[in-house]
């Protein structure tokens, strides 16, 4: 038997997983936690990124770890997350005109 809602004997609306996309452009806070060894490894690649930069050349620890994870992503990556994940590539390609710009 359909389950009705109580609104006017209409049948209740069901919720259907993967229907909605994400939006992959948007940016999200991610906590993580990391052996001393590798925050002094970032800290000293972070320091070696900034030699001789000006004020607004300088380079952060987000963008620092944020280069080195998106170099872990090949070509042949971003053609099969596009098959399972819709748009992917298309985020990763305003990501790197962000970058440019």
């Amino acid at each position: 038997m359909r389950r009705m809602s109580r609104r006017r004997n209409q049948p209740a609306a069901k919720v259907l997983p993967g229907r909605f996309a994400r939006n992959l452009c948007s940016r999200r806070m991610v906590q993580i936690e990391l052996p001393e060894f590798l925050i002094c490894a970032l800290q000293e690649r972070l320091n070696e990124a900034n030699i001789g930069a000006e004020s607004q050349e300088l380079c952060s620890l987000h963008h620092l770890i944020e280069s080195e994870l998106i170099n872990l992503i090949s070509v042949r990556d971003v053609a099969v997350l596009e098959e399972s994940v819709p748009g992917f590539t298309q985020a990763v390609q305003q990501w790197l005109s962000e970058l440019r710009a």
